[in-house]
């Protein structure tokens, strides 16, 4: 017998590039899609992300979370990178230094490892640094140990997510980047949690608006023309650009047109009054998206010279602005 699943049953594998560094847009969804993650939920959520994110050594570009599911935009190194055991020691906290009742793995444990040298020192290093530069460990970790502090704030058993995140490998460009990232920010506002992307607390660009640490979010790095922009200029495009995007009265729920005009008119600019508002209320299956050369270019290192199966061309209705961004299927 060939395979014990039937072929409908059976995990394709996940697009990515090992040995490089790769972005990638990953979801996840919380079992039946039940409403559980509440504010309280979101901002629990939130700093373990961090602090998983920390420990892997990933950063973080974009997220959004929402009552049912979440969205990260990440990139992941290639490697680990040499670390000194300072330096390993340092992340390790991140994620072992609040001990908890059943952890298997302890900073002492670490630490003495570490201290003792030889092979005893050399496995450890190995199992920490296995846990790094990795998206389908980064996403287990965070997912394992959320799992573990919502059943026990709530006396609950049992699985809290939907099955294996889904994960799409993202071209290293200013265009597909913007494009996605596009897309998460305004999660909140095609689900109705906000009418306005920079109101949502729980997003990347909301708390980066609303905490007034605009300068500081991440993805403005990744998507200004030039490294020399300031990052208010990166802003005010990338402003523009949410409200154009968001406007395709196709969608379910869309920016109005009148809303849509105030922005380009302001030329994505906020507001003096926006801004100190927005500081108070802080108080898909595997896939490539990039240009046709990086999507062809994945494909002849996954398959050969076969061509893609499916490859096209999404309308600027998607939200691409016409720009030529691909996307591949991951099915043989």
């Amino acid at each position: 017998m060939k395979y014990l699943i039937p072929p409908k049953s059976r995990r394709l594998p996940r697009a990515g590039r090992k040995g490089v560094d790769a972005i990638y847009h990953a979801v996840s969804r919380v079992c039946g899609q039940a409403f559980l993650l509440t504010d309280v939920e979101k901002e629990t959520f939130r700093g373990l992300m961090e602090r998983v994110a920390g420990f892997c050594g990933v950063e973080i570009i974009t997220y959004a979370l929402l009552d049912n599911h979440f969205h990260l935009l990440i990139r992941v190194p290639g490697e680990p990178g040499e670390l000194s055991d300072d330096e390993l020691l340092a992340r390790a906290r991140l994620l072992y230094g609040g001990e908890r009742k059943g952890q298997p793995l302890s900073m002492a444990r670490i630490e003495a490892a570490l201290r003792a040298g030889g092979e005893v020192r050399e496995a450890m290093r190995g199992l920490l640094m296995g846990r790094m530069a990795s998206l389908p460990m980064f996403m287990k970790i965070l997912k394992q140990r959320y799992s573990i502090l919502f059943n026990g704030k709530f006396d609950r058993v049992g699985t809290l997510w939907e099955g294996r995140f889904r994960s799409v490998l993202v071209e290293n460009s200013r265009v597909a980047v913007r494009a996605v990232a596009a897309y998460i920010d305004l999660n909140p506002v095609r689900a109705g949690a906000a009418d306005d992307p920079k109101d949502y607390r729980w997003s990347g660009y909301g708390a980066a608006t609303g905490s007034g640490q605009g300068k500081r979010y991440a993805l403005y790095r990744w998507i200004a023309d030039n490294r020399d922009d300031p990052p208010e200029t990166v802003a005010a495009r990338y402003r523009e650009y949410l409200y154009v995007t968001g406007s395709d009265p196709r969608k379910r729920r869309a920016f109005t047109p009148e809303a849509v005009k105030a922005v380009r008119k302001s030329g994505g600019t906020l507001s003096r009054g926006q801004t100190l508002r927005s500081r108070l209320r802080y108080m898909t299956q595997g896939a490539i998206i990039g240009t046709k050369t990086f999507v062809e270019s994945w494909m002849r290192e996954r398959r050969g010279e076969a061509a893609a199966s499916r490859t096209t061309a999404p309308s600027p209705a998607n939200g691409f602005d016409g720009e030529d961004l691909f996307t591949a299927s991951n099915r043989r």
